[in-house]
C-alpha cells in the first residue's frame, strides 16, 4: 500500500510520479492526501493505474487545499463497503486469497489546529463503531512527542490530545524505516517533523504481524511517501 500527502494532483508531473510509484511497487491500496482536486474523471483515474483493476473514492478539496483519494485493486481485494467524511476515506476490504477482512482508512488531519479536536472526534466515532481490524494511515498533521519535530518543541496540549486518542483505542504505531522525518517546509534551514504515520488496532496487528512500513524518498511533494507491506501479501 502507498500512503502519501502528494501536495496536489493537478500537475502532470505529480500524476506521473504517482503512476510510476504504483507500478514500481505493484501497490494494491493507494491512499492519497491533499489532492487539491474537487473531482476526478474516469480518464484521470485510469491514468493513475493504466493496468486497471482499481476502484476509487474521494472527498473533494476545499479551494486550494485538502482532498483525499483512496484506490483499491479489486482483483486482489474485494470491497465490501466505502465510507467518507471531511477527514477520511475508508474501505472495508476482504483479501480474496487470504479471506481476511479489515478496514483501511486514509486520514488527513487539518493543518489548522483549531480543528484538530474535531478531527480526533471524527476518528473516535469511527473507531468506536468498528467491528473489524482496522488501519488508520495518512497525514495526521499532529506529532506525538517533541522528538517528532526537528526543533524539539511541540504543542503539549495537541500531543496529549493525540496520544490520549491512541491510548484510548490501544492503537499501535507501525515502526517506520527510512528517513527520520516525513515532512519538511523545504526552507534553507528546514523545519522537519513526523506527521505522516500508520496506526493499527491490536486485532489488525495480530492478522498481519510481519507488516513493515518504509518512508520512501520525497518526490515533488514536501512529504515522503509511505510504503506498507503486509508481510509479502500486500
Amino acid at each position: 500500500a502507498i500512503i502519501w500527502n502528494i501536495r496536489g494532483l493537478r500537475k502532470k508531473s505529480r500524476v506521473r510520479q504517482l503512476r510510476e510509484l504504483i507500478q514500481s511497487e505493484d501497490a494494491e491500496v493507494v491512499g492519497i492526501q491533499e489532492t487539491i482536486k474537487k473531482d476526478f474523471s474516469d480518464r484521470e483515474l485510469e491514468s493513475l493505474a493504466p493496468r486497471g483493476g482499481f476502484s476509487w473514492r474521494w472527498t473533494p478539496a476545499r479551494g486550494h487545499s485538502g482532498g483525499i483519494l483512496l484506490g483499491v485493486k479489486e482483483d486482489v481485494l474485494h470491497i465490501k463497503n466505502w465510507e467518507s467524511n471531511e477527514f477520511y476515506v475508508g474501505a472495508t476490504i476482504r483479501h480474496r486469497l487470504l479471506n481476511i477482512r479489515w478496514d483501511f482508512i486514509t486520514v488527513y488531519g487539518p493543518a489548522d489546529h483549531n480543528h484538530s479536536a474535531d478531527f480526533l472526534d471524527s476518528l473516535t466515532n469511527r473507531c468506536e463503531t468498528t467491528t473489524l481490524p482496522y488501519l488508520l494511515g495518512g497525514d495526521f498533521n499532529l506529532i506525538r512527542c517533541n522528538a517528532d519535530k526537528s526543533s524539539g518543541v511541540g504543542d503539549a496540549r495537541l500531543m496529549d490530545m493525540f496520544n490520549n486518542f491512541i491510548e484510548k483505542f490501544e492503537l499501535r504505531e507501525l515502526h517506520r524505516g527510512g528517513s527520520k522525518y516525513t515532512w519538511t517546509n523545504k526552507q534553507e534551514v528546514p523545519i522537519q517533523s513526523n506527521i505522516d504515520r500508520v496506526l493499527v488496532s491490536t486485532e489488525w496487528e495480530e492478522k498481519f504481524p510481519l507488516a513493515t512500513l518504509t518512508s520512501l524518498t520525497r518526490l515533488g511533494s514536501n512529504h515522503n511517501p509511505l510504503l506498507l507491506h503486509l508481510g509479502g501479501t500486500l
